[in-house]
């Protein structure tokens, strides 16, 4: 039997290549140390543009597969970019942490690939071991040490109750493929609640890796041990692997069980969002409110999955679409937070106060990557991003849901605004910023001139350009529009 007769090398070479990058990494970093981030970066962007050209090469993906792969894989490559900020941090070696990057990253494109559970299973494995250690690589840091602990548990709990599930799956259908289980449970006569009970256990891993209510706790614990960039790697890539696999097994395997999830994955949504917001209107720190802020934006994402088993385009894209705008308002934001820990020493709001006024240009992609995961003008790509996830959730008739989510949309704007305001508040300044505002003639030079700070401050730009030319054109990003 000829090897390319059992693999699928149109969907496996996409995370192959990525995992090769990584191998390369950690090599050449062993053995030539000298390059640092330098050298460890462009091996990354490398593998990541040439997995990009297999996917685009291969076409034989589904478009919604190839959708999240994409949305994967730029995310990877503006965190590469972003982490180049981490040259002078010694507590951040650059060939383990590219090697761990990419390793995640591979986890995240197969569980996107994925077309049976074993597969699923060990892609998320691939995807948190090396994101615990990516948590953990400060470990001079009792806080990173702690935070690598507790998503550490977390993941071991989660996964060990998804192989459960699994292995009941398995008794009930004989089998483990995504095709196989859809047929079995289809034929299959069991009693309802230990269908349901299946279900919901397979899911769980899923709903963690989302960082989902009741799965959430490690999310902020995680962000505040881990760098800036890792913190962002962990909101988007990580995110949307999880949620590909998500919406590939409820509309496929799981679809004729709608009547025994659909409630479960609405009543998670709604808490994720509630919960999320309401943690993070008591924030003052940026990373830490990205940190609840993303716990709630998985409630935006997961809310539209309700809907699946109505099948239309409209509806299987829609999680695709809002995710690749929170992707790139997230990572905007982001970067100006790697940016402000290089140029302002922190990232609470006091070393915020006034930015705008300090440098427009990082005010104005600080208030249109905010405004966009707010959904609110003239971040007009996030209000539709907002409508394009709210239209499932009516057409599946769950309007009180639908009231949620409008509900968490005016809470979410509260702390979004409450950010833009200190950003441009006039010249009154906490002793921190006011201390930096001292500096800032003699630093400002020294520090865009550093390459790493240079490269986050390029990543800033490029956020904001994109956030404007998709508000004036949403089609550029979100296609016809319903």
């Amino acid at each position: 039997m000829n090897v390319s007769d059992v693999v699928d090398w149109s969907s496996a070479g996409v995370p192959l290549l990525v995992a090769v990058g990584a191998i390369a990494a950690l090599v050449v970093d062993a053995f030539w140390p000298a390059g640092g981030w330098r050298r460890s970066g462009t091996i990354a962007v490398a593998s990541l543009v040439a997995a990009g050209a297999w996917l685009a090469d291969s076409g034989s993906t589904g478009p919604v597969v190839a959708g999240f792969s994409w949305v994967i894989l730029l995310s990877a490559l503006a965190v590469v970019l972003l982490a180049q900020v981490l040259e002078d941090d010694a507590r951040m070696p650059a060939g383990e942490s590219v090697f761990l990057m990419l390793s995640a990253t591979a986890g995240a494109l197969t569980l996107a690939a994925a077309s049976d559970f074993v597969t699923l299973a060990v892609a998320l494995e691939l995807l948190s071991l090396p994101s615990i250690a990516l948590v953990a690589m400060r470990r001079d840091q009792p806080a990173a040490v702690s935070s690598a602990w507790t998503f550490f548990l977390a993941s071991a709990t989660a996964t060990a109750v998804t192989l459960m599930g699994l292995s009941l799956l398995y008794g009930l259908t004989g089998t483990l493929t995504y095709e196989g289980v859809l047929v079995g449970l289809q034929a299959e006569r069991a009693p309802v609640r230990v269908v349901t009970a299946v279900v919901v256990l397979v899911l769980i891993g899923l709903v963690f890796k989302l960082g989902a209510v009741p799965f959430h706790l490690w999310i902020p614990d995680a962000y505040r041990g881990a760098s800036v960039p890792v913190a962002a790697f962990l909101s988007v890539v990580s995110k949307g692997g999880a949620l590909a696999a998500l919406l590939v097994v409820l509309a496929y395997p799981f679809v004729a069980l709608q009547s025994r999830w659909d409630l479960f994955v609405a009543v998670v949504a709604a808490l994720t969002m509630t919960v999320g917001n309401l943690g993070a209107l008591a924030q003052r720190d940026v990373v830490g409110m990205l940190a609840w802020s993303s716990i709630a934006q998985s409630g935006f994402v997961l809310a539209p999955l309700v809907a699946v088993a109505v099948r239309t385009e409209d509806v299987l894209t829609a999680p695709l679409r809002y995710l690749a705008v929170y992707a790139i308002a997230n990572l905007t934001v982001f970067a100006v937070a790697a940016v402000g820990v290089r140029r302002f020493g922190g990232t609470s709001y006091a070393h915020y106060a006034g930015v705008a006024r300090r440098d427009p240009l990082v005010g104005v992609a600080l208030l249109m990557g905010l405004l966009a995961l707010a959904g609110f003008p003239p971040a007009v790509i996030g209000l539709i991003a907002k409508y394009v996830v709210l239209q499932p959730v009516v057409t599946g008739g769950y309007g009180w849901l639908a009231a949620v989510m409008a509900v968490n949309v005016a809470l979410g704007l509260v702390y979004y605004l409450r950010l833009v305001v200190v950003a441009f508040a006039p010249a009154a300044r906490a002793p921190e910023a006011e201390a930096e505002a001292t500096g800032a003639a003699t630093r400002s030079a020294a520090t865009r001139s550093g390459r790493g700070a240079a490269i986050a401050y390029a990543v800033v730009v490029a956020g904001l350009v994109v956030l404007v030319a998709t508000s004036v054109y949403p089609t550029l990003l979100l296609g016809p529009l319903p």
